[in-house]
């Protein structure tokens, strides 16, 4: 058996699903979208079933069957809530000819597909008076075999399907559901069923739903410590294909979104859906893509900005490409101009570089550029702004999820939310770690999310810096500070500390670990400007 793959356009949806709905080529798929009241089921199914006629072939029916909203709600929420997800494609409204249906098509590069809504009304919701046709399973049934005689049908969904079923049993209600799938299984029509749970699952008998699908996906809203209720998305059930588990964070961006926050709440590429795999799952995600193979480090020492640093290092040796640094700081030691310095190097070397900041704002960081004639002219231009390639990010507290946290920063890595052609970056100075969940308080793994992206970064070919900062005294065991954290995860760990000269204290340095090099294990001077 080979199969095929249903791609939803939703990109954090495909990459959890490991690149899109798989099922056998001779059939169709066929998913549930299940969750309480108000958790997106109704949006994400819009969003599907809207990407795949937008992009569909030409000639293509894609049928919307909904017990809830009216052909004109749904019309006026893409149209002006998400504006038809900035498709570019001409949308026009045909002529109504029927109650509670509405006809839309669209032209686009591929052709000319035609979305077709309709409002369902159930025996169970019809009152004896009221007007129109009463519409079941077997009524969509019958018009999806009346639209295949004029165009090939390729989606249909069916929105709050357990509606249409309330009169039946739960074994009446599996063998309608069974009988749909077979219909349009025979038909090669792929199909989307969304189901309201009221109550949670009750896990000894699976619904009806379940069974009639091979794809079941459950949305919800998870409570974190700070009382904020996060949108989360689960993969419960895939029948055809390998998934990430566990349960990832999504986010609902309307038309008005602001662009240019990074790492925010409203920072979306766009209107819809957005999807942001765990942590974990991205791990993975990257470990797969690159088939386990580590991109090896450099063979030759980079420049760290920082002659006193460079210096520190023997017979030719020094962190290399692709190895992570870390800086721990005292309190009133640079570590800011010293990461900006190592950003500095990459630069002159033709580098693009990227600077993340918890605690200076990039007119601060822009500032310090001016002040510091060894930054000035490398990292601002004529006009006083960053250089091209220089891209300075300030992070905002913020309540998103670790795995949105993580991959909006290796979108910005690879390029992304930038003007023109994307162009990677090839160092990145992250300032600074230190209790990172204050200003993101749902990252509550603070450990693991640094330790997975470092893996991240080294499979994008990154040569990263980091700043944390450390308590007053830790060079002379005034503090119950420990290093073995980031002697584990860190490749070079540097430490930066103030030494008592007399009444004056003077700024000192010490490498507590770097692999593969040769370094001076005493303590160091380090004069800030030296150029």
């Amino acid at each position: 058996m080979s199969f095929a793959t249903l791609k939803t356009g939703i990109d954090g949806l495909d990459g959890i699903l490991g690149g899109g709905i798989r099922y056998p080529d001779d059939g169709a798929a066929f998913v549930c979208l299940a969750g309480g009241p108000g958790t997106g089921k109704t949006l994400l199914a819009l969003e599907l079933i809207v990407r795949a006629w937008l992009d569909g072939a030409d000639g293509a029916t894609f049928l919307y069957y909904s017990v809830e909203h009216t052909p004109e709600s749904i019309h006026k929420k893409l149209a002006s809530d998400f504006d038809w997800f900035r498709s570019g494609a001409r949308i026009a409204t045909q002529p109504r000819e029927v109650p509670g249906k509405q006809v839309l098509l669209a032209e686009s590069p591929h052709g000319t597909t035609k979305l077709v809504t309709t409002q369902a009304r159930p025996a169970s919701m019809q009152q004896k008076s009221a007007r129109g046709t009463t519409i079941d399973i077997e009524w969509i049934l019958a018009e999806i075999e009346n639209h295949r005689l004029v165009d090939p049908v390729q989606l249909v969904v069916i929105d709050n399907v357990g509606l249409l079923l309330t009169d039946l049993e739960y074994f009446e209600k599996r063998a309608a559901l069974l009988e749909v799938r077979r219909r349009l299984l025979e038909s090669r029509i792929h199909g989307i069923f969304v189901m309201e749970e009221a109550h949670p699952r009750d896990l000894r008998l699976p619904s009806a739903e379940e069974f009639s699908t091979d794809l079941m996906i459950h949305l919800s809203f998870r409570e974190e410590a700070t009382d904020f209720k996060a949108r989360a998305i689960e993969i419960s059930k895939a029948r055809h294909q390998y998934y990430y588990r566990g349960v990832h964070h999504f986010s609902i961006a309307g038309r008005g979104i602001t662009r240019d926050v990074y790492l925010g709440a409203r920072n979306e590429r766009g209107p819809g859906i957005h999807i942001y795999p765990s942590v974990a799952a991205q791990l993975s995600m990257a470990r797969d893509q690159a088939q386990f193979t580590v991109p090896a480090r450099g063979d030759h020492a980079i420049d760290l900005g920082h002659p006193d640093l460079d210096a520190a290092f023997l017979r030719d040796t020094g962190p290399a490409l692709r190895s992570s640094t870390v800086l721990l700081a005292e309190p009133g030691t640079r570590a800011t101009f010293l990461a900006l310095r190592f950003l500095a190097a990459g630069l002159r070397q033709g580098e693009r570089v990227l600077f993340v900041s918890t605690r200076e704002d990039r007119d601060a960081i822009r500032r310090i550029c001016q002040r510091e004639p060894v930054l000035r002219d490398v990292c601002l231009g004529p006009d006083g702004r960053f250089a091209p390639d220089f891209r300075v990010v300030y992070l905002h507290p913020e309540f998103i999820a670790p795995g949105k946290f993580t991959w909006d920063l290796m979108r910005l890595c690879q390029g992304g939310h930038d003007r023109g052609q994307p162009r990677p970056v090839a160092r990145m100075a992250f300032d600074n770690l230190f209790r990172l969940q204050d200003r993101f308080p749902l990252i509550v793994e603070q450990r693991f999310l640094i330790a997975a992206m470092l893996d991240m970064l080294r499979y994008e070919g990154i040569t990263p810096l980091f700043v944390d900062m450390v308590p007053p005294g830790t060079n002379g065991g005034g503090s119950d500070f420990d290093p073995s954290p980031y002697l584990v995860g860190f490749d070079n760990v540097l430490h930066l500390y103030f030494a008592r000269q007399g009444n004056d204290q003077a700024p000192r340095f010490r490498v507590l670990k770097s692999v593969g090099n040769d370094y001076h294990t005493d303590d160091r001077p380090i004069d800030w400007r030296r150029s």
